[in-house]
């Protein structure tokens, strides 16, 4: 054999046995990354989310509310219980109030705070504060039925304040519990946890980067009912970055709605009562001896809350 044909031979066998080598080394590489595990989607969450810590993974049972707007005119005494102030219901399930005199309610005093609302407020022990106003002087509060009621303009209460601080008037509605055996009506929910990991994995609200800052279980208007009842469901509120909340049905675990404009949409609707006309009917309690015009309060009452919602309306336009 000539020494071409050795030398020939010889690279052929080199290059056959570098290909098997490499090949050896490609699958070896294969096998290492196959071994890794993937990582899961708690791990992604924990990964991406921040705030996660706080998430209680205790599972709680809460009942469906079926309620009904209060009737303020139903009330036996209604008028006893309205001291310093004058009041008219709308309709009978709206109430509007001009205090006599303005009412101090030392807000930073948590304490002192709740027991001036719980004295002079009707209903005012059953609402919590869900946000202060303070540049157009109003102080927005939801009812609370076992948790607080979210955004529903049925369950709602608008303190009106001066730059001293006082209570100056207030309008509310409030919801009623229809069914009262509520325990017929329990629900199992869905954790803190789970609800955060369905904004993530299935809802896509959270990004990566972004922190969890609260959650707080309430109520959201499920359906409302042609008799004018509502189904209230289990709701989680789940505060993000210290801005933004969404709302996740605490039974199934899909989102809500959010709302940007509840304020100033609900303000409108109730000042819209205070305009006389002929599909309003008005009820007048504790009205000054010296008051002439049952007219003159709807406009004293009126005014106050239009100065607040144009005053919030240009905030939202900026």
């Amino acid at each position: 054999m000539q020494w071409g044909q050795i030398k020939s031979l010889f690279i052929i066998c080199f290059l056959v046995l570098n290909v098997f080598l490499a090949k050896q080394l490609i699958d070896r590489e294969d096998e290492t990354l196959s071994a890794l595990p993937e990582a899961s989607k708690e791990e992604e969450l924990e990964l991406n989310i921040s705030g996660l810590g706080q998430l209680d993974q205790e599972v709680l049972e809460a009942p469906l509310l079926y309620t009904n707007s209060y009737n303020f005119n139903e009330v036996e005494n209604i008028a006893g219980e309205l001291t310093n102030q004058e009041v008219v219901v709308a309709n009978a399930t709206t109430l509007f109030s001009r205090m006599t005199s303005p009412v101090a309610l030392s807000i930073g005093d948590d304490e002192a705070f709740t027991a001036a609302l719980t004295q002079h407020v009707y209903l005012g022990g059953t609402f919590e504060e869900y946000r202060y106003l303070e540049e157009a002087g109003l102080i927005v509060f939801f009812q609370r039925i076992n948790y607080p009621i979210f955004y529903n303009t049925q369950a709602v209460l608008f303190v009106k304040v001066n730059d001293a601080g006082e209570m100056t008037h207030y309008m509310m509605r409030a919801l009623d519990v229809v069914e009262e055996d509520q325990e017929e009506n329990e629900q199992t929910l869905i954790t803190e946890y789970d609800a955060v990991y369905r904004m993530y994995h299935n809802s896509n609200i959270l990004k990566t980067g972004d922190e969890i800052s609260d959650v707080e279980l309430g109520y959201h208007n499920l359906v409302s009912l042609p008799s004018g009842e509502q189904l209230l469901n289990p709701t989680w509120q789940v505060s993000v970055n210290g801005t933004v909340d969404y709302f996740i049905n605490a039974i199934e675990g899909h989102d809500y709605p959010q709302y940007t404009n509840f304020i100033t949409e609900t303000l409108d609707d109730f000042v819209t009562l205070l305009m006389p006309g002929s599909s309003r009917q008005y009820t007048y309690y504790s009205l000054d001896e010296d008051r002439e015009e049952e007219d003159t309060l709807l406009s004293s009452i009126r005014q106050p809350f239009i100065t607040t919602y144009q005053q919030l309306t240009e905030v939202e336009s900026e």
